[in-house]
């Protein structure tokens, strides 16, 4: 048998994807224009790569603090004339995200620090581009970008501005805004109407676009050509200002908008039941309810307080909805944006609006489909049952549930709000559907710095798709190319309800196609089509397996030839033949049912404390009757995260040419698993997540004398080895005793048989909230050395020889760190390594610094003690005590998680989809499941002779050339990497490892 583990932080953030700052290559600072605004002068940065100066991190109003929290925004006050630099990217508005404290919360955990600015209410900030290295003469159009995030997370850093000015050819000023989230930005009730502002972060936005219109032609723009342009919730943003004051905002502030996956949610009257459960929500949460005046009250309470409340009330949404957004207000929202828009009254021009074919799938629990009308009912609670059942028939013949609860989502959310839109320009309207694509898939395509790149990176193609986006934001057509492009003449979307299709052929070519539908909806809907059901045979054909304490039938898939068994209970009863529900996790909008009649209560049906089952994969239709090799996936997720519904079977079983039998296994996570304490240790049982998971902590269980061994060989994917604490050290005993506290456990006698009393979805928000306290890319609930399970350091053992197996390969990709590291908030390197392990003593912090010193910049000094310490070193360590039986494999240039989808190929399309390529980096590793050989190759491959870590530290490098072709080879480890392999091995004792 053969393990595999992926230690990932697979959180997903629907709206909105992660990039690096820009990089700046400066010349002297000092020849770059002073922009004087009247109450502040900023000093910006030329990018001579990109030829683009940027001002990053301007004030555009006053800190919305204090007596202005929850009012419109005001003009800043006037600086005392120094002059700023405008260098650095804007500290982000709270946000409902985990694992983002900015400093190490171990010595006082139950206090959400936001001191060292990772998130902040004084946020109101925007950043700006324009070409050259002086400003342009000849004033520019303007293009206003607003990132999504579902109106509770997003940030302008996000995004590297030079991206669209590279597009543009330099031919436009860029602005990206910020703006105020979640319960800061979008308090609604009619507490609010009456002393404060409803809608502030719309207001946010709404100032920004007049400080546009004040100061732009100071960075070379033009006023009079502005072009607001946002992604999901910013592109709902930019509905709310198109019918902003009923279309009457005077002046002007935009000509045009571009809207990619316009998401237009329930919109509520400002004092409807839902906004005024949330306002008394909040009000109880804070301890504001027994006072005359609750805004005041909430004024007055601290942000970090406020931050983890809107956090917690975030977790509690319907699965793939965001609670708080924009109301309609009355004053600057008049009434709801279809009604404005069915009238024409709107702001602007022109539109242009671009849908991804399922919008909706990342936003539906897959793995808990609902009947058409209980799935409509749950997304819009004010439906009665006549529009439910309308609802069910209108959807009825569109597959199976799961995917009619894809289309419900994806139509009335995304889709069908864009062609509201579009119908109220019908002389300037044009539409860009993009197949097969999933929700924010796109935006790689317009910031394509980002990780990763563009799936479909055909020259042709960007230059075609960008193009047009470009050409309307200059001239407002997008056939006004700024350069030739192979995309045909747009048609208006009110000529026959045609959109410009973007695809690409069988062959990977280009394929612009002008597209005229003739259903009435104007678009031709691909349905996807998810492994189900609708792809398997009669169930009854299928072996029943008789495990002794239950029997289970299983479902075979034709299309794979592969049967699976998903949700087998591997630890009590068991239940149906469905996937199995995912163990409590620390995510957001997780709730099965809406929550807004009862918002107080953590729904969670969709994870569970009774979470211990498998999912079993053979090849063929009947048990094959040789015994084959067995794979176990284990899922990552930072031992807080994480579920086996993740993952397709059938893909590894395809890579393995069916030679093989696949066992998914979920395992308990967060504190459900990983709760520690001497408390614990005495009665109870350490670890517990570990029973299941964990391929290091199986390699060096009982110091390698498990009996009988469980498995033959191991492979490693990004080796997740973070501090493991002795049981009863300072930082677990302080975890137990945060826990304790938060369930109001203190005062009892027996404080775990307390805890086990606590509610589950009680201990699974307080579960979600101590994740939020970790430093920056960390994570509080992990594995310690209990004394028994395992009995000493990881690292010790490994150095011992002390280890289960016969046999390991390891991968990891070259920029591990990067994900972990607050990419906006950079740190002297000795600070970072104290905070990233609070034991480490300042002779070793300034050792750690010594030894990265000549490693690049601060932030590239994080990135790689993050990455060498907790991923790449151990790995290094695991290799080491396989002398005669080990294999490494890097992956350059990808960061954390790349390497999963080349695995299982079916969450998305590899980066580089080069066939000779992944059969050759899937087949060495399924030979190893096969022979413990990577060289005994199931199927031929380009792949070279694999040599043994063990030789001259050799890895298997895989590469591609310049020209896009695979670059295999065996190569020496170098020595540099090796050096700082042994300084953090030499500090084991000290970082806990």
């Amino acid at each position: 048998m053969t393990i595999l583990g992926f230690a990932v932080l697979a959180i997903l953030l629907p709206f909105a994807v992660a990039s690096p700052s820009p990089h700046i290559h400066s010349r002297n600072n000092n020849d770059v224009p002073i922009i004087d605004l009247g109450y502040a002068k900023y000093q910006g940065v030329f990018d001579s790569l990109n030829n683009v100066t940027s001002y990053l991190g301007m004030r555009y109003a006053a800190p919305p603090t204090g007596e202005l929290r929850f009012r419109a925004p005001q003009a800043p006050a006037n600086d005392d004339g120094v002059v700023q630099q405008a260098n650095a990217n804007p500290i982000p508005c709270f946000q409902a995200v985990m694992g983002t404290a900015p400093t190490n919360p171990l010595e006082a955990i139950n206090k959400r620090q936001s001191v060292m600015e990772m998130e902040t209410e004084d946020c109101l900030f925007l950043n700006t581009y324009f070409p050259g290295d002086t400003v342009p003469t000849e004033p520019l159009p303007v293009l206003v970008w607003i990132h999504g995030g579902g109106y509770t997370e997003g940030d302008a850093l996000m995004f590297n501005g030079s991206d669209l000015m590279t597009e543009a050819h330099n031919e436009i000023v860029l602005v990206i805004i910020q703006y105020r989230l979640g319960l800061f930005g979008f308090l609604p009730g009619s507490e609010v109407k009456e002393n404060g502002d409803l809608n502030a972060g719309i207001l946010d936005q709404h100032f920004a676009l007049r400080w546009i219109q004040s100061h732009i032609s100071k960075f070379g723009g033009d006023p009079t050509k502005v072009t607001i342009w946002g992604e999901s919730a910013g592109a709902g943003s930019a509905i709310q200002h198109i019918v902003a004051q009923d279309g009457q905002t005077s002046p002007q502030l935009f000509r045009g908008a571009i809207t990619s996956s316009t998401s237009l949610p329930s919109q509520y009257l400002y004092n409807d039941t839902v906004p005024e459960l949330l306002y008394s929500e909040i009000v109880a949460q804070t301890n504001c309810n027994s006072v005359a005046n609750s805004l005041a009250c909430l004024r007055s309470v601290d942000a970090n307080t406020l931050g983890a409340i809107n956090a917690n009330i975030t977790a509690g949404g319907f699965f793939g909805t965001f609670v708080f957004g924009p109301v309609v207000d009355g004053t600057f929202i008049k009434q709801r944006p279809i009604e404005s828009l069915k009238q024409g009254k709107v702001n602007g021009k022109a539109i242009l609006a671009i849908t991804n074919t399922n919008e909706g799938h990342i936003f539906v629990n897959q793995y808990n489909p609902m009947s058409a009308s209980v799935y409509a009912s749950m997304l819009f609670p004010k439906f009665g049952p006549r529009q439910a059942e309308q609802t069910a028939e209108l959807y009825a013949n569109l597959g199976t549930p799961i995917e009619q609860n894809n289309l419900i989502m994806g139509d009335s959310i995304f889709i069908c709000p864009t062609f509201y839109l579009l119908s109220a320009f019908p002389k300037n309207a044009w539409k860009v559907p993009i197949p097969p694509a999933h929700h924010g898939q796109d935006i790689i395509y317009y910031f394509t710095s980002q990780p990763g790149g563009p799936p479909f990176n055909n020259t042709q193609f960007l230059e075609a798709f960008q193009g047009g986006f470009l050409a309307f934001v200059v001239s407002q057509n997008p056939n006004d190319k700024i350069a030739p492009t192979v995309t045909p003449p747009w048609e208006l979307y009110s000529e026959a309800n045609t959109v410009m299709l973007f695809n690409k052929t069988f062959d990977n070519n280009t394929d612009p196609l002008d597209d005229g539908t003739s259903d009435s909806t104007g678009t031709k809907v691909e349905v996807e089509k998810v492994r189900g059901p609708s792809s398997v045979d009669n169930v009854n054909a299928v072996p029943i397996i008789d495990l002794g304490y239950a029997k289970y039938q299983g479902v075979f898939d034709s299309l794979n030839n592969v049967t699976n068994y998903l949700g087998i209970r591997y630890a009590a009863p068991p239940t149906a033949n469905a996937e199995p529900i995912p163990c409590f996790q620390a995510g957001d909008g997780i709730a099965p049912t809406n929550p807004l009649e009862a918002i107080t209560k953590r729904q969670s049906a969709t994870e569970t404390e009774d979470c211990l089952f498998l999912n079993t994969y053979f090849p063929g239709s009947t048990v094959p009757t040789k015994p084959l090799p067995v794979l176990v996936w284990i899922h990552g997720g930072g031992y807080v995260g994480g579920d086996a519904a993740q993952f397709t079977g059938s893909d590894l079983m395809t890579e393995a040419h069916n030679e093989i039998v696949l066992v998914i296994i979920q395992y308990r996570l967060g504190v459900f698993g990983f709760l520690p304490g001497s408390e614990v240790k005495e009665n109870g049982e350490l670890n517990a997540g570990l029973r299941a998971g964990s391929v290091l902590q199986h390699i060096v269980a009982r110091d390698g004398q498990t009996s009988p061994q469980l498995f033959r060989g191991a492979m490693t994917s990004s080796t997740f080895l973070p501090s493991q604490y002795l049981y009863n050290d300072t930082v677990p005993e302080l975890l137990f005793s945060e826990v304790v506290t938060q369930t109001n456990c203190t005062s009892a006698a027996d404080a775990l048989a307390c805890l086990r009393s606590v509610d589950a979805n009680t201990l699974g928000t307080i579960n979600a909230n101590i994740g939020l306290e970790g430093f920056f890319g960390t994570f509080l609930f992990v594995p310690v050395v209990d004394g028994s399970f395992i009995r000493q350091r990881p690292t010790e053992s490994l150095k011992q020889g002390k280890v289960n197996g016969k046999a390991l390969l390891s991968i990891t990709n070259t920029n591990e760190g990067t994900v972990f590291v607050n990419q906006a908030d950079p740190m002297n390197a000795s600070v970072y390594a104290s905070m990233l392990f609070p034991n480490l003593g300042s002779q070793e912090a300034n050792q750690a610094a010594q030894l990265y010193a000549d490693l690049g910049t601060p932030l590239v000094q994080n990135d790689l003690i993050m990455g060498d310490s907790i991923f790449i070193c151990p790995t290094f360590y695991l290799l080491s005590a396989f002398p005669q039986t080990s294999w490494k494999v890097p992956i350059p240039p990808a960061t954390h998680g790349e390497d999963v989808e080349y695995y299982f190929t079916s969450q998305g399309t590899p980066s580089f989809n080069n066939t000779q390529f992944l059969q050759a980096f899937q087949g060495g590793f399924m030979a190893f499941v096969v022979s413990q050989n990577p060289n005994d190759k199931v199927a031929p491959t380009i792949t070279p002779s694999w040599e043994l870590y063990s030789v001259a530290n050799t890895e298997m490098l895989f590469n591609r050339t310049v020209g896009d072709e695979p670059d295999i080879q065996a190569t020496p480890i170098p020595n540099d990497q090796l050096s700082r392999c042994n300084f953090w091995e030499s500090v084991g004792a000290l970082t806990g490892q």
